[in-house]
């Protein structure tokens, strides 16, 4: 946390909040999610691609944004898709996604978060 004021006095045990969330620390998270996928062909090839996604996720580290435990995670990504071999491709693209708990348990302000991906896939 880069800003010891984001815990707010009007919540309990201030001081010790900001002491925990002021140290250095890694947090992981594990995730499983569904996606919905779109392909356009562009030129001979190349493909742009859409998905969305929806799934659930375990954080294992409580933050002042996120209480540690049970979450879900959204994401979009946008991107292309390159045909190297007849049933192969090599994907590049970037993602937007969120991770929040839908307020089952506070602190819930969640993560936004921007990324970039890398893929491989073959059809079966």
């Amino acid at each position: 946390m880069l800003n010891k004021w984001y815990v707010t006095p009007n919540q309990s045990n201030v001081q010790e909040k900001i002491d925990e969330f002021t140290k250095l620390k890694s947090m992981s998270l594990y995730g499983l999610e569904f996606a919905f996928v779109v392909k356009r062909e562009l030129f001979k090839n190349l493909e742009i691609q859409a998905g969305i996604s929806l799934g659930f996720s375990y954080i294992d580290t409580r933050t002042e944004r996120l209480a540690k435990g049970f979450t879900f995670i959204e994401n979009f990504s946008l991107g292309f898709s390159y045909q190297t071999f007849k049933n192969s491709f090599i994907y590049l693209g970037t993602n937007f996604g969120h991770v929040s708990n839908l307020n089952f348990t506070k602190p819930n302000d969640g993560y936004n978060v921007l990324g970039i991906e890398i893929g491989y896939s073959f059809l079966l």
